[in-house]
């Protein structure tokens, strides 16, 4: 959000200009150190904040890739038992496949 701006009105009330003495004041120049510090803190706040958000959608969308692809494997394993089930034939092949299904994936396939 940018700073206000100083209107005519705002600098007459006070009558300060940024070359009045009052910025020589030790009390002010105190406050304005603490100010621009927690400005500073707030800003790192909210950059990691939004870098902690940008990785936790990466991973979210990396998770979602991975479970898509789980869902179209076990949508094949289903038409192939589907499939297995419907021509009712008890094939050592056949059985075979089922075994491989209810065995779940071979940890080489995740490489």
């Amino acid at each position: 959000m940018p700073a206000k701006k100083r209107t005519a009105a705002s600098t007459s009330k006070n009558n300060d200009s940024p070359l009045s003495p009052h910025t020589d004041d030790p009390v002010y120049k105190e406050k304005r150190k603490k100010n621009n510090e927690a400005v500073q803190r707030t800003r790192e706040k909210t950059k990691k904040s939004a870098e902690e958000r940008k990785k936790r959608i990466d991973d979210l969308r990396k998770q979602n890739d991975a479970l898509k692809v789980q869902i179209e494997t076990s949508e094949k394993h289903i038409s192939t038992l589907r499939d297995l089930i419907i021509q009712g034939e008890k094939t050592e092949d056949g059985h075979r496949i089922i075994q491989e299904i209810l065995a779940g994936p071979d940890p080489k396939d995740n490489d």
